[in-house]
């Protein structure tokens, strides 16, 4: 688990966009990005970056930014001859290198990287993903991580007021929208966090959860608490002209989501709001965090 505190950024909006009371930051998960894919939306894709930085956004990398092996995949490069090895690397760099240039813009944004199933560790023992953090000066979050938001120059010390995201590259998936969100709720059992954030299964889905507390001053007040599957760039139905009977079959046949009749992938990404408010009748305070999709 990587533990990081950062201080909310108030990063001049060319656009402004507000969603939360107070808002000290907006923050975008990116994940499950998957470059290289057969229609890849590259337009899309820049364009969604391009207006998170009109409106000051710091975005929180969710893993899987490059398409390449899985983890029964790497297993089988194991009995491949280091000269291979090495020119497979070499393959990686320069894709990574592509993605890094188009996402170039956003350097020095970014809370951080985690690394996801599709990942790559090179001869030296780095992976593909840090590299990728070197191009965007982000720090390596890892599996998963635990980001402390400070409010920006807030009078006093009240660490009640800061947000805990729990981030995680994602595990398990489901065939309703509904059935995204259990193994992120789940989290809520054993972690103690304000929004609670998981990729993988490629939906786009998020609700809101308010616990309550009785605050040190003996003020009754809610938290909310965000749950969310944070969507995904990869195209899961290609459409295509028949092929003449000629032309491989290999050409017309779906891809892995379509052949298992998968819902289609929800294209894009969150927008949360962090902000903080006084408690009504207390002198502690709480976060504010509102989303949009």
């Amino acid at each position: 688990m990587i533990v990081l505190t950062a201080e909310a950024r108030k990063i001049k909006q060319k656009t402004p966009f507000v969603l939360a009371k107070n808002q000290q930051c907006l923050v975008m998960p990116v994940g499950d990005v998957h470059y290289l894919t057969e229609g890849w939306p590259q337009e899309k894709f820049v364009e969604h970056l391009r207006w998170g930085m009109d409106r000051g956004a710091m975005f929180l990398g969710m893993g899987e930014y490059i398409d390449f092996a899985s983890a029964s995949q790497r297993a089988l490069t194991s009995l491949l001859r280091d000269k291979v090895k090495k020119q497979v690397d070499e393959l990686i760099e320069e894709q990574v290198e592509k993605l890094a240039r188009l996402m170039e813009f956003t350097k020095g944004r970014w809370i951080g990287l985690l690394e996801g199933d599709h990942r790559w560790d090179y001869a030296d023992g780095t992976g593909a993903d840090q590299q990728l953090c070197r191009a965007l000066q982000a720090p390596f979050l890892g599996t998963s991580a635990l980001v402390r938001i400070r409010p920006y120059r807030m009078p006093g010390l009240h660490p009640e007021a800061d947000t805990i995201i729990y981030a995680h590259h994602g595990m398990g998936s489901s065939r309703t929208q509904g059935g995204h969100l259990h193994r992120v709720e789940d989290l809520l059992k054993f972690i103690d966090a304000d929004v609670y954030l998981m990729g993988h299964s490629h939906a786009k889905v998020s609700a809101p959860i308010d616990r309550q507390y009785v605050s040190p001053d003996g003020v009754h007040f809610h938290r909310t608490k965000l749950v969310a599957r944070t969507g995904a760039w990869l195209r899961g139905y290609i459409s295509r002209d028949p092929l003449r009977l000629d032309e491989p079959a290999l050409e017309s046949r779906a891809t892995y989501a379509e052949a298992a009749a998968y819902p289609p992938a929800a294209m894009g990404g969150l927008c949360i709001g962090i902000g903080y408010e006084k408690i009504e009748g207390s002198d502690y305070y709480r976060p504010t965090i509102h989303y949009s999709v």
